[in-house]
Formats: C-alpha cells, sequence, structure tokens
C-alpha cells in the first residue's frame, strides 16, 4: 500500500511539473484568438457537441478498412482483441444511410527526434503523378484520397461502440507510421543552407504555409495522444476498466521525456482545435442548406436544428485562424501542390496501420481534418461546396476527437487541483474516485 501510494505521489508530482512548466494562456500561434477564449468557446460547446455526435447521422460511418497499404507489402495484421472493431448489421444501420451512404445532400523526433527529419521517401513519379490530379474544380479542392465508401468491403461502423482508445499498439509498427508521416511529409526547416530537425522553435524559418501544415498534424497527433492517455486499461479492486493514466500522459508530454517540445505539442493541439472550427463556422450557409437524412424525419429536423445552433454558439470564439493569409503571392500555386501532396499521401499512409481500431480512427481524423482544409481554401461560396456525407461525419467527429481531447487536459490538471486540496489520504482516495467517475461519464 505504501509503495502504490509513493507511485502515486510521484506521478501527481510529474503532472504537476508538466502543467507548471508551461503556461496555457496568451494567443494561439499562428492565430489571432487567445487560449482564453478558446477555453471560454470550448466550455460552452463541448457538451451539445458531444450530444449531437451520438445522433444517428453522426454516429454510423461507411468506410473500407481493407484497402491494401501503398508505401511497404508487410503491413500485418494485429491480433490483439482491443484493437478489433464491431461492424454493424443491417438491421441496425439507419435505412435513409444504407440507401444512400455518401452522395452529397444539399437540395438541388531518439525516436522522438527521429520523428523531425525527413528524406525523399515520394519519388519525383509520385509527385508529378499527384500534382498532375485535377483539382475537380477549382471550387472543390480535394486535400485526401477519396474514400471507395461503394465498394464491396467498405462496412458500416457505429462509432459509440468502437471509440478510439488505447490499444496497446505500438513498438515498430506504430513509430513506422509516424515517421513516414513526419519525415515523408512535414517541411523541413532551412537556415543558413542546413536542415534543421522540426522543433517548436525551427519551424520559425519555414513559411507560414508549411508551419500550418506542421501544427495541424502536431496538434492531431497530440489529440491521438491524449485519448490513449484518458482512456487506458486501468486496475482496481473490482477488476479492470478505462480511465485516465497520468502516467501515460508525463510520458507523452513531460519536458524532459520530449526535448523539452511536449508543451508545445498540447499547444499545438489548440491550433487544430481553431482550425476545424473555423471551417465548421465558415460552412454554416451550408450546414442550413444540409439535408441530415436518416430516413427519421422527426431526428433528422433536430439533428439539423442542433448543428445549427452548435456552430452559431462556435461563431463566439473571436478570430480563430484567419486562412486569407495563405496560398498568396508568387509561389503560392507551387506550396498548395506540395501541401496537396503530402496531405495525401497521409490520408494513404492510414491504410497501412495494422490496429483495426487506430486505423478506423485515424482515417476518421485525418479526413475529417482534410476535409476543414477543403472548406477553407476551396474557392467559390461555402454553401455551394460539393461535399459527400462521410466527409461531414468525419469533420464533425474529429472536431469532437479535438474537443474531448481539451476537455481531458483540463480534467489532468483538476486532478493536481484536487491532490492540492484533498488533505487526509482517505479523503484524497475519494476525490480521485470522483475525478475518475468524470472521466467515464464525459466519454462517447
Amino acid at each position: 500500500m505504501k509503495t502504490n501510494r509513493l507511485c502515486y505521489v510521484i506521478v501527481q508530482l510529474l503532472v504537476l511539473r508538466l502543467l507548471s512548466s508551461f503556461q496555457l494562456r496568451g494567443q494561439v500561434d499562428d492565430c489571432y484568438c487567445r487560449i482564453s477564449d478558446v477555453d471560454r468557446t470550448h466550455s460552452d460547446s463541448f457538451e451539445n457537441l458531444a450530444e449531437l455526435l451520438k445522433r444517428d447521422y453522426f454516429r454510423f460511418y461507411k468506410v473500407n478498412l481493407d484497402k491494401p497499404c501503398e508505401f511497404w507489402e508487410d503491413r500485418g495484421v494485429c491480433t490483439r482483441s482491443t484493437c478489433a472493431l464491431k461492424t454493424c448489421t443491417e438491421a441496425e444501420v439507419p435505412s435513409g444511410l444504407a440507401e444512400n451512404t455518401n452522395k452529397s445532400t444539399i437540395p438541388t523526433c531518439e525516436e522522438e527526434r527521429e520523428l523531425s527529419k525527413i528524406n525523399n521517401f515520394i519519388s519525383d513519379d509520385r509527385i508529378a503523378a499527384l500534382q498532375n490530379l485535377e483539382k475537380q474544380e477549382s471550387d472543390n479542392i480535394n486535400f485526401c484520397v477519396q474514400e471507395d465508401e461503394d465498394s464491396e468491403k467498405a462496412e458500416f461502423y457505429d462509432l459509440l461502440q468502437n471509440p478510439e482508445s488505447y490499444t496497446g499498439y505500438s513498438g515498430e509498427p506504430s513509430w513506422r507510421i509516424w515517421r513516414s508521416i513526419y519525415q515523408e511529409n512535414c517541411f523541413k526547416p532551412k537556415k543558413d543552407s542546413l536542415f534543421l530537425d522540426l522543433t517548436h522553435k525551427s519551424i520559425n524559418y519555414m513559411c507560414k504555409e508549411k508551419r500550418v501544415f506542421f501544427r495541424a498534424v502536431s496538434g492531431l497527433h497530440s489529440s491521438i495522444s491524449i485519448h490513449l492517455a484518458a482512456k487506458y486499461p486501468v486496475q482496481d479492486f473490482f477488476g479492470q476498466k478505462w480511465g485516465p493514466n497520468l502516467a501515460e500522459f508525463t510520458r507523452r508530454f513531460l519536458p524532459e521525456s520530449t526535448a523539452g517540445e511536449g508543451p508545445h505539442w498540447l499547444k499545438n493541439l489548440y491550433f487544430v482545435y481553431l482550425v476545424e472550427m473555423r471551417a465548421i463556422t465558415k460552412a454554416l450557409p451550408l450546414w442550413k442548406r444540409w439535408d441530415f437524412h436518416t430516413g427519421k424525419p422527426e431526428e433528422d429536423i433536430k439533428t439539423k436544428e442542433n448543428t445549427i445552433t452548435i456552430v452559431e454558439g462556435l461563431l463566439s470564439c473571436p478570430d480563430t485562424f484567419d486562412e486569407e493569409q495563405l496560398f498568396k503571392g508568387p509561389a503560392a500555386e507551387e506550396i498548395l501542390n506540395e501541401f496537396l501532396v503530402h496531405f495525401r499521401n497521409i490520408s494513404q499512409i492510414m491504410d497501412c496501420v495494422t490496429c483495426d481500431k487506430c486505423r478506423l480512427w485515424g482515417k476518421i481524423q485525418i479526413r475529417g481534418l482534410g476535409t476543414a482544409l477543403k472548406i477553407l481554401f476551396s474557392g467559390g461560396k461555402p454553401e455551394n461546396l460539393n461535399l459527400e456525407r462521410g466527409e461531414v461525419v468525419t469533420l464533425f467527429n474529429a472536431f469532437n476527437q479535438l474537443s474531448h481531447s481539451l476537455h481531458y487536459v483540463k480534467v489532468f490538471k483538476d486532478q493536481m487541483d484536487y491532490k492540492e486540496e484533498a488533505g487526509p489520504a482517505e479523503e484524497s482516495d475519494r476525490k480521485q474516485e470522483n475525478l475518475f467517475n468524470t472521466f467515464t461519464r464525459g466519454e462517447l
């Protein structure tokens, strides 16, 4: 018992050091919004957004998880029970989704340091091929390789029954995915003819477009890591359950274990949250025209009303992200082409993830971010965008994942506040149990 309490105290001190080693305040990097404004808007929208995502239109997602890996042959198969997914039966899928799954419904880094290095894995032929892909139309730029949801291998998944959580997927298979993302697709900062590692300081030697790319990928990576730490298998007197693991959180973000980068990775979480928020609010005219069809008229009307109410509430956060500053000047087209090549590549790397659950949520979050970028950088009016249902579902689910990550960071901090206030050990244990229940009630 004494040993357990000593370990608990050590973990608490590590988290306290993490939370005191940086101040989540001031302006979000490469944005004009203050962190305090983000926290306030997030607090107002968190629960309503989570409830919206429980509605049928957003909870059922059809995807082909059996697409081949384009980058290496031995993708392998995960045999852990925690990696497994439950597919939907025909009876479980709302009739309106089963009949018309994907058409537009608008009427009418040291391994950590190694991650920062880049090689020339993308061949010249592949770059040329991707650059020669038509942008569909100038007002519909696809940042992701489109999903083949009409494939015979595509299946429906209930996202509430298959939440993102810790699966044990780690080691070389996991590192290979992140190495491919960072090494082959993030831009290199350069100073005095020398290429630098990707750090919060070195990225300032890159243009804003390339900084935005890195911050978005880094913020998404942080969100995934936070979800794994927040939904971790925890053993207690009654057996195993899922809850927060402070040791895992500190391992992933403590400055000492991340060459000082961990706190900046957490700040990038705020950045990508603002990018997706800006896209969702910019597309408000589109949501007002969108038919959230599932075949259940009353629920569909309520889904649309709730969606519009939430998006209008997000408008209270001023000056989120200004996409108008990007892709300007004589090199704009060249930089946009590079951006497209690398992001499309990342969307295909998700097919190489071995863990089924990780592959599902990786594809959802990358496609969601890609949809946000499509909204922000396509020409024309937002209400005229040609989106597929799958893009809408992934955009809102990806944003919900980021929203939960911000919530989990706050709860980790609150746990430290409880530690300071708790007093006697018995009272501390009681408050820790209350906090655990806060996590489990807040999860989808």
